[in-house]
């Protein structure tokens, strides 16, 4: 367990804090990522979660959310600033995780009188995907999850260390090809999952990288992650395609993220003679390129 001291506009990518605390501490595990304070073009809380937040809340009310797999719990904390909550809700495996994240959640409220009575009720509960919820039926306008993709080679692993961007492969469900060889599986299954728990009008944000055929991102951790792509990549899964980080740069560097979603097609088109599978991506990284993906942030309602 490791704590840190942050400013929120740092990692949230929020120019103006009206809601949570302006520095406070967090804890975090050893299944966690840091945030990416200092690099926010690294962070998915900065570059995915407060764009996607912030465009949906333009044109939705969300009183009721839930994060799935939230980590460190900093995906929560820029829901209290940016919606006005009367239910919040997170999930993750571990319960070290999820009691570490509630530590953080209660921090960033600071005691704010606004924030007490959404901060009183939380609700924190270890287990798979959107299972620990499911006596919340139709509970919520909005879930976000940003789940692992890269199954991890060995059940005893995910209890030796940092794991965030990995998960235990072994699943009962049917899941289809189209999501297994794409490394995809969580997604769907938290897609499948969460129709249950949403309201009749709410909706389900899935963030992902987009390294299977937008906004930006730096790769974190590009030996782990790279180079899990690449192993699964061999093994016939893919091809997954990431780009030099200042192709992205160029493209996206005049573009919101909801205006890059709107024009995607053609945005994946203009960047298609720079991309590098994870074979090439990772030769790439060891010989000192900077390596990035592009971003695919899905919003899917339920069909009652």
């Amino acid at each position: 367990m490791s704590s840190s001291t942050t400013n929120p506009e740092l990692f949230s990518g929020l120019t103006e804090i009206d809601k949570i605390a302006t520095d406070f501490t967090i804890r975090l595990t050893e299944y966690t990522y840091l945030p990416k304070v200092a690099e926010p073009r690294r962070d998915w809380v900065a570059s995915v979660a407060v764009p996607a937040f912030v465009a949906h809340g333009a044109t939705n009310t969300v009183k009721k959310f839930a994060t799935i797999g939230t980590g460190g719990g900093l995906d929560a904390v820029a829901a209290l600033e940016v919606f006005d909550l009367e239910k919040l809700a997170i999930t993750d495996l571990h319960p070290a995780v999820v009691a570490a994240a509630t530590h953080n959640i209660k921090a960033a409220a600071g005691g704010n009188p606004a924030l007490a009575h959404t901060i009183q009720n939380l609700i924190a509960l270890p287990g798979d995907i959107c299972t620990p919820l499911a006596q919340e039926a139709g509970q919520f306008d909005l879930i976000y999850e940003n789940l692992p993709n890269i199954p991890i080679d060995a059940v005893h692993i995910i209890d030796a260390g940092q794991t965030s961007s990995t998960y235990v492969p072994v699943r009962t469900e049917i899941i289809p090809p189209v999501a297994t060889d794409n490394l995809l599986a969580l997604h769907w299954l938290a897609l499948r999952q969460a129709r249950h728990i949403l309201s009749p009008t709410g909706a389900i944000i899935s963030s992902m990288g987009g390294r299977v055929p937008i906004s930006s991102m730096i790769q974190s951790e590009p030996e782990e992650v790279i180079g899990g792509y690449k192993k699964n990549q061999e093994a016939g899964m893919g091809p997954f395609y990431f780009y030099p980080a200042s192709v992205l740069e160029s493209t996206f560097k005049s573009l919101s993220p909801a205006a890059a979603g709107l024009d995607a097609a053609n945005i994946e088109r203009q960047i298609a003679p720079h991309r590098l599978d994870a074979v090439e991506a990772y030769q790439a990284y060891k010989t000192g390129t900077t390596v990035a993906h592009t971003v695919v942030v899905v919003r899917s309602t339920p069909a009652f």
